[in-house]
């Protein structure tokens, strides 16, 4: 059995509700963060879940600090960052998040 302390990742869940009249927006601009974030070198995986009632959580694992904070400085996070601020009374003001560290391998 593997060790609790053998780290795999870090990562964090993002959980953001989405006024409905900027649903369709906020999938466009995700669709592009989801796809550029899972084509990094330093992502293992990036996930966009939908908790219904316009609730959306981002579920992302990347190597290291280092690839989590290089990802913050691509075009495709970029997106999300306008869209965000763009929408900070609402979307952003709602946004809650959850570091955590990946544990495994496990069989």
């Amino acid at each position: 059995v593997p060790s609790r302390d053998t780290h795999m990742g870090t990562g964090v869940f993002v959980t953001v509700t989405v006024p409905a009249d900027k649903v369709d927006e906020f999938l466009k601009v995700m669709e592009a963060d989801v796809k550029g974030s899972r084509a990094e070198k330093g992502c293992q995986r990036f996930d966009l879940l939908d908790l219904g009632d316009n609730k959306f959580s981002f579920y992302e694992v990347y190597e290291d600090a280092d690839a989590m904070a290089h990802h913050k400085t691509l075009p495709h996070y970029k997106g999300w960052a306008d869209f965000k601020a763009a929408n900070m009374d609402t979307v952003g003001a709602s946004q809650t998040v959850v570091k955590f560290a990946t544990t495994g391998p496990f069989p």
